[in-house]
């Protein structure tokens, strides 16, 4: 055996254990949360003294956390909407058409991207307080929609680089109108895209707490926010049902983007 293989075999062997500690190290505390979601004890333990549905029954009965959730969720798929009839306007004008300033659109459109995020925060509490916004749902939801637009572009932009003009210059040769274009071929081949950028930006606005956490006040306290809350002031252990119980419906979703991709 050479040098020279021996040396390209470590490598290859020290990559593939890198790879390995790597996924480990991201599984490992997922597998431990969905474990403590099923212990019966009144504090996060591991392992725990005792096995069952404690958590999960105390959440399907406690309004502390089943209302946060419902303000997430409703808020979560308000914003991914509004984002996603926002942001198809906004890619077709960016990449179909010949408008004017384009690339300083395309930069304030990714400009929630690149402020930080408790700067953000402190500059909209300002707002909001002057404009009597705190705790609104409206309020919440223009600053939802605006942290998961930069989301749609990225996504959409992307996936509309990849569709040949030509296609739409053959629809209009044949009579449609670029309307008629743009919805029966580019839509339909954005489609799947669409469904990755409206998950993405639910998945955004649903576990978005600094922000949130600023502007909600006391009347309006989303899911993240009360988990934020709870881990201040005594780790409650029904967390990790939640934890589980998001970790499954973010894979389920994953998996349904995965099966309409493949059929489109």
């Amino acid at each position: 055996m050479s040098a020279g293989w021996l040396l390209r075999l470590a490598g290859r062997a020290a990559h593939e254990l890198l790879i390995a500690l790597v996924v480990v190290f991201m599984v490992t505390p997922t597998i431990i949360v969905v474990l403590l979601s099923f212990s019966n004890d009144k504090f996060i333990r591991f392992p725990p003294h005792g096995w069952g549905m404690r958590q999960y029954a105390t959440l399907a009965t406690s309004d502390k956390w089943l209302e946060p959730l419902g303000r997430s969720l409703a808020l979560g798929v308000a914003a991914a909407l509004v984002a996603v009839l926002v942001g198809m306007p906004a890619v077709l004008a960016l990449y179909r058409t010949a408008a004017p300033g384009r690339d300083l659109a395309q930069f304030l459109g990714l400009g929630p991207l690149l402020a930080p995020s408790v700067a953000y925060a402190v500059a909209l509490y300002g707002l909001f307080a002057d404009l009597r916004l705190l705790g609104r749902f409206g309020g919440l939801l223009v600053v939802h929609v605006t942290l998961a637009l930069p989301f749609v572009l990225l996504i959409t932009g992307a996936a509309i680089a990849r569709v040949p003009r030509d296609l739409e210059l053959a629809a209009l040769s044949l009579g449609a109108s670029r309307t008629r274009a743009w919805w029966d071929i580019t839509f339909r081949l954005l489609t799947p895209a669409m469904v990755a950028s409206f998950i993405f930006a639910f998945v955004v606005s649903f576990d978005e707490a600094i922000v949130t956490s600023f502007l909600s006040g006391i009347g309006f306290v989303t899911l993240p926010v009360a988990i934020f809350s709870s881990v201040r002031f005594g780790v409650d252990p029904v967390i990790t049902a939640i934890a589980t119980l998001l970790t499954g419906a973010t894979a389920l979703l994953l998996l349904l983007y995965g099966l309409l991709r493949r059929r489109v």
